[in-house]
């Protein structure tokens, strides 16, 4: 017989039984999800690309939140074909009592550059292209707007004390590319209807539309990384669509979520491993015996596993191409246009990465298999002496995954540090359990200590089947309990601490007009911090886009102004992380501190420099200290703050961050606020949880996908378990019968072994569950994880009485087993 037949024919053979086809469906499902993935993402990056050619509006794009001086304006149109500056800033609309947050962008006569505007005289009206923009005392709104303010065509509108005319509803523009993923809603004014008024907000830019040929670009480039540091650039070929990054991060967090969904697969394939591990052993100890070397069986063994990940790969291929399919179709609603792409490179880099992480987890078992001999066929190794290392080459394909997808290393790390906690704990919990059961029916006569002594004799076996259950249920506990649990929070922390209203941002010279209509409507003041608009730019001299070049939520905050604040001591809701906090010299003034979660995720360390644009000048502070939340009060934190002794340095306007406590007759009082002052940016609380509640609703439809892979792989942990063990069942319920016991007495026995491994496993689960929530919400929010008990207590019962079932079921198919079965195995 050839050697490629015989591994062909045991493939198959393996596949016949139970644990091959769990082992099979396993890595077919966590390749199709990894491949899906891919594939989406690139075809979405493609299409972004495409896009950005097509709808960028000019040949390219300059946005500063800083304005640019009049000779930096003189230059950049030397060297320009044509330019068309507009300035987009957030405002609160009103009419009458009807009030609404907008984009408003301030355009000038050569706007649009390049493209057409749609407009049109009525939200349902046809409508229809114009070259130029609004004229001088004119507005334009968009659809949402208008209707929200009911307003219409031939309507005013008071912007400060500045009387405009609503002159059209706006549909499109031609640079509409560059707001990303922004669902805004808009208003367009001419520069010139705003000489009389002053709209700077901390979050207004500026942006330079310019066309210009291959050559120019290239020399306005140059330039702009000289003179405008602080500046993003934007080309119509070879630039980076502004969602680009949005949908890399999007790929990465999803990748990182894979990393629970790959660990639930490892728990499934160690457990079918050691079937195939005993299959194994006895194979190559008949091939030693017939004279072939043990490299040859080796490699017949490699073959054989080798062929099964073939058959996973062509599965998981035409599921994955299934599904892509089907999530392009649904995601062409977003994005016109988008056609299936097969990546056939990023496809097989994604293979050759699973393919490498379950070779790691196969590893134990081919070191295993080198120790076979004759003796193995009598005398099997023990289980304890390889538990170990199955289990430090699972972590660490887990952290392999982490590390292709984290882009968010203290998140990553505090996921590989929950899970490693609650392995720990059940490890704990199994020991101590069965070793003092065991010692505790030493002596005493009955059916229950009797299973503690049989869990003692098969410790490592049972370990392993409790750690698989018991991750389970920790990680579907945690997946549907945490949003949940959040929000609840969240809500009330938010509500007791802040008010019901937060000031976003106030300028200096609003906060007088502020504590006066506090008096007027009865409303309180609760806070107030100060803080100037800074944006980072170099970090120890290199520029942030050469220092971090992997996409991250951190920092493309990063790449917009931050608020700075200033305080010689530790805010009152500030705890010191690490580095050592300043004491007030007003010469030693260049200091810095920010939070871990910036420090891990931007890689920076005490003793950097970090330079900060604010205002047109350059500022740089060596970061000393980190600080993190701390309840107790209030909510408002910043990321960056520096010494108050730094203030008299900076040469920047003050604006103000802080909260509100409304009676319910002051709401409808805001409008009038908002009409002197529309820059004054003010949320409600309940707009707040609006956008929570929206979020939600889409975290919930991820997450209750989420949840099904988990449940399915959840279903074959067990499974697993159940196929894994069946063969050590079936040798004990034959033995046991032999020495006269009933089948109900084995029944029973076996009642008392899966109770109590279910009882480990969902006690494991949601101590794990409890610490991994007190761990991160601690660590993100400085808020204590109060769960709900009784939700736990429900679900540590429910999952007990399936595991019981379910072993149960299993049990009495084992008790087929005879004395003259035991003997033919």
């Amino acid at each position: 017989m050839s050697k490629l037949k015989l591994v062909a024919e045991n493939s198959l053979r393996d596949l016949a039984h139970s644990d091959g086809r769990i082992s099979l469906l396993t890595q077919t499902l966590l390749l199709a999800f990894l491949l899906t993935l891919t594939l989406t993402s690139g075809s979405i990056q493609t299409y972004l690309r495409t896009n950005l050619d097509q709808m960028l509006g000019s040949d390219m794009v300059i946005e500063s939140h800083t304005p640019l001086t009049d000779s930096q304006i003189e230059t950049l149109q030397g060297m320009a074909a044509g330019t068309s500056r507009t300035v987009l800033t957030n405002i609160t609309l009103t009419s009458g009592t009807n009030w609404e947050r907008a984009q408003l962008k301030i355009v000038d006569s050569n706007y649009p550059l390049q493209g057409t505007l749609q407009i049109g005289q009525a939200p349902s009206a046809q409508q229809r292209p114009v070259q130029r923009g609004p004229s001088e005392g004119e507005i334009w709104l968009d659809s949402r707007l208008a209707t929200k303010l009911r307003l219409k065509v031939g309507d005013r509108l008071n912007l400060g004390e500045i009387d405009l005319l609503v002159a059209a509803i706006l549909f499109h523009e031609p640079d509409r590319i560059l707001e990303g993923h922004s669902v805004a809603k808009r208003a367009m004014v001419h520069r010139a209807s705003l000489d009389a008024v002053s709209l700077d907000t901390a979050k207004s830019r500026t942006r330079f539309l310019i066309a210009a040929d291959e050559t120019a670009q290239g020399a306005i480039e140059d330039w702009a990384k000289k003179a405008l540091p602080a500046a993003t650039l934007t080309k119509k070929y070879g630039g980076q669509h502004p969602l680009a990054g949005f949908w890399t991060r999007t790929e990465n967090f999803l990748g990182l979520a894979s990393v629970i969904l790959f660990f639930l697969g490892a728990v499934a394939l160690d457990m079918t491993n050691r079937r195939w591990l005993a299959k194994m052993r006895y194979r190559l100890a008949i091939y030693a015996s017939f004279g072939t070397s043990n490299r040859t069986g080796m490699l017949i063994a490699l073959g054989e596993w080798l062929i099964g990940f073939l058959a996973c790969v062509a599965i998981a291929c035409s599921l994955a191409a299934i599904a892509f399919g089907l999530i392009i179709q649904d995601l062409q609603g977003y994005f016109p246009g988008l056609e299936v792409g097969w990546d056939s490179l990023a496809a097989l880099k994604t293979i050759g990465l699973v393919f490498v992480l379950m070779l790691t987890l196969q590893l134990p078992s081919f070191i295993q298999l080198t120790r076979a001999s004759l003796l193995s066929l009598i005398r099997s190794t023990s289980e304890g002496n390889y538990v170990w290392s199955r289990l430090a080459m699972g972590l660490i394909s887990v952290a392999i995954l982490a590390i292709a997808y984290s882009d968010n290393w203290l998140l990553t790390g505090m996921t590989l540090t929950a899970i490693t906690i609650a392995i720990t704990v059940m490890i704990i919990l199994t020991w101590a359990v069965i070793r003092l059961g065991d010692r505790w029916g030493r002596g005493k006569a009955g059916l229950l200590p009797f299973a503690f002594f049989i869990m003692r004799q098969r410790l490592f076996a049972k370990s392993a089947q409790i750690m698989g259950l018991g991750l389970c249920g920790l990680l579907l506990l945690f997946t549907l309990m945490s949003m949940r649990d959040f929000r609840a929070m969240m809500e009330g922390y938010g509500r007791t601490h802040d008010g019901n209203l937060m000031i976003s941002e106030a300028q200096e010279n609003q906060i007088e007009a502020i504590h006066t209509w506090a008096k007027t409507t009865n409303s309180s003041v609760r806070s107030l911090r100060p803080y100037v608009s800074a944006q980072l730019i170099s970090v120890n001299g290199k520029s942030l886009a050469d220092y971090m070049q992997k996409p991250s939520d951190t920092l493309a905050t990063l790449k917009d102004p931050i608020r700075l604040s200033w305080s010689d001591t530790l805010p009152a809701n500030n705890r010191l992380a690490g580095g050592k906090w300043w004491q007030p010299e007003p010469e030693n003034w260049q200091q810095i501190s920010t939070e871990p979660e910036v420090m891990t995720d931007m890689g920076l360390r005490y003793g950097d420099t970090l330079t900060y644009d604010i205002s047109g000048e350059a500022y740089e502070f060596t970061l000393v200290a980190s600080h993190a939340f701390k309840p107790g009060g209030g909510s408002i934190t910043f990321w960056f703050q520096v010494p108050a002794t730094a203030r008299p340095h900076i040469d920047a306007p003050t604006r103000y961050m802080g909260s509100m406590e409304l009676p319910e007759r002051a709401w409808v009082a805001l409008s009038q606020l908002w009409q002197q002052h529309p820059t004054l940016s003010l949320v409600p609380l309940k707009e707040l949880t609006d956008r929570f509640d929206q979020t939600l609703g889409i975290v919930t439809k991820i997450t209750s996908g989420y949840a099904g892979m988990i449940l399915i792989l959840a279903l074959f942990v067990l499974a697993a378990s159940i196929s894994g063990f069946s063969a050590d069942d079936r040798q004990k319920n034959g033995l046991l019968m032999s020495m006269g016991l009933r089948k109900s007495d084995c029944l029973r026995l076996n009642f008392y072994d899966w109770g109590l491994t279910a009882f480990i496993a969902a006690a494991g689960a949601i101590i794990g569950t409890w610490m991994s929530g007190e761990l991160m919400y601690q660590s993100q929010f400085g808020l204590t994880y109060d769960p709900d008990v009784l939700w736990l207590i429900s679900t540590l019962l429910i999952m007990i009485g399936l595991v019981c079932f379910v072993g149960f079921a299993a049990c009495r198919h084992a008790l087929n087993s005879s004395v003259r079965d035991l003997l033919a195995e």
